[in-house]
């Protein structure tokens, strides 16, 4: 059984364009940040700690808070998976609480090296913010 050019060269176009339209879709879906799990959380608090030589029980603190903060935020973000906007104030608001927590368990000094930190953090999310803006 012999196939003609026409028929191949059509399926071959047929499979190109299917080919083209799921990877579209694939990578046109936005992505879908998730919650740190335990262990991320447990880095973040670490990391946090060196930069800041923070004490065992300052540490401790810290770290109950960043758990406490995160298990609201799981929480309150549940509901409203579907409301980017509503998504972005909770989580706004959460991530300020955690910072006034962590602030509030600083020394001076520490607390200037963490609101740089902050700072920081803040300016490279803008800076995504903004690449993202221009892809579209």
């Amino acid at each position: 059984m012999q196939i003609s050019n026409s028929v191949l060269k059509h399926t071959g176009l047929c499979c190109t364009i299917i080919l083209f339209t799921l990877v579209g879709t694939i990578l046109g879906q936005p992505r879908r940040r998730t919650l740190p799990d335990s262990s991320e959380i447990e880095v973040m608090v670490d990391t946090l700690a060196a930069n800041l030589t923070l004490s065992d029980s300052v540490k401790s603190k810290v770290n109950r808070v960043y758990f406490a903060s995160f298990t609201e935020l799981k929480k309150e973000l549940g509901g409203n998976r579907d409301d980017f906007r509503a998504m972005r104030n909770i989580r706004r608001e959460i991530t300020e609480k955690r910072e006034k927590d962590t602030m509030a368990l600083l020394n001076d000094k520490q607390k200037k090296s963490f609101t740089k930190i902050i700072e920081k953090r803040h300016n490279q999310m803008r800076k995504r913010m903004k690449e993202r803006r221009r892809q579209f």
